[in-house]
């Protein structure tokens, strides 16, 4: 992107199903007070749209400013299952203790947003290759929670779902894409996170890292296929240095998207995220099991990169 120039990226993600729960013998009795009752679980769903804007400065020809502003909607719906026989009253207890730790409802707004600076090289390792390195740090904009397990065992209400960290966390990201022949190259993109202190809270949010090889195929001057895949790395978050047990988890993704060119500097694509596999590091974790993402994006005012799509930007927010 030549000095002095800008470009404007809109991205939209929707995911559907993913899906968690965990089993608990915990209930509220009509005085709000903790009790104990049969096993049962709390079946829990979401769904989430999440909305970026994307603003990018060349300060030099290799060299510019990204700021990312994202905003989340996050639809959730939580039912008790019984796993136990149940009385009608320890029911209520079950649905009465299921409304203070994740009712059924929409949750949204800003997330944290995001400053880079991006470094660019051609012919880094050989003639045509293309090379881009990014550092920055996240701006603590989005809602964060007090800590949710202490106010469960208080049987007080709260909130797991958070739109940020509180605190500002080192990014870095690269990325690199070699031809391998007339109209097919091959691109590996990095995307790391890291929150280094705890919040006003308490909350130190986990390491998050994703690696995304692919495959890109030009179909025609304007068309180019590609595919691949995304494995996601999230640590352990900790609230007052206690590990959160919903934390921690290593998944495998499907990539296959398409970037069309339709003009001398506007790209539209759209890419398709299918889960293949996850593991979880606890087996009692309350974390989701991830369902299929689509993202969308249109990017206007690139120079010679804005041929082609860079591909998905996997995230779960």
């Amino acid at each position: 992107m030549a000095s002095g120039t800008w470009r404007i990226t809109l991205h939209a993600a929707r995911g559907v199903d993913f899906d968690g729960g965990h089993t608990t013998t915990q209930g509220l009795d009509p005085m709000g007070a903790v009790v104990v009752v049969p096993l049962h679980r709390h079946e829990v769903s979401l769904d989430f749209v999440r909305f970026e804007a994307v603003g990018s400065y060349a300060v030099a020809d290799d060299c510019e400013l990204t700021l990312r502003l994202p905003y989340d909607v996050k639809d959730r719906r939580a039912a008790v299952r019984l796993v136990d026989p149940a009385t009608p009253d320890e029911i209520a207890a079950m649905e009465a203790n299921l409304a203070i730790h994740h009712p059924s409802e929409r949750l949204e707004g800003v997330s944290d947003a995001t400053l880079l600076v991006t470094w660019y090289r051609t012919d880094a390792a050989v003639d045509g290759d293309g090379l881009h390195v990014s550092v920055g740090t996240t701006l603590p904009i989005g809602r964060t929670e007090e800590d949710p397990y202490e106010l469960g065992d208080e049987g007080e209400p709260h909130e797991h779902v958070q739109f940020g960290t509180g605190t500002f966390d080192p990014v870095v990201e690269a990325s690199y894409r070699r031809g391998l022949a007339p109209g097919v190259a091959v691109a590996v993109s990095f995307a790391a996170r890291a929150s280094l202190y705890e919040n006003r809270h308490g909350y130190r949010g986990p390491f998050e890292a994703t690696l995304t090889p692919r495959l890109d195929v030009d179909l025609s001057e304007r068309l180019t296929l590609h595919a691949g895949a995304a494995i996601y790395f999230q640590g352990r978050a900790a609230w007052s240095g206690v590990r959160d047990e919903n934390t921690g988890v290593l998944a495998l993704s499907g990539l296959v998207g398409v970037g069309w060119r339709v003009g001398p500097s506007t790209t539209v694509s759209a890419d398709l995220l299918l889960p293949v596999a996850q593991h979880v590091f606890d087996d009692e974790s309350d974390g989701f099991e991830p369902g299929p993402v689509l993202f969308v994006g249109v990017s206007a005012g690139v120079g010679p990169q804005g041929a082609r799509s860079d591909g998905a930007t996997p995230s779960f927010p």
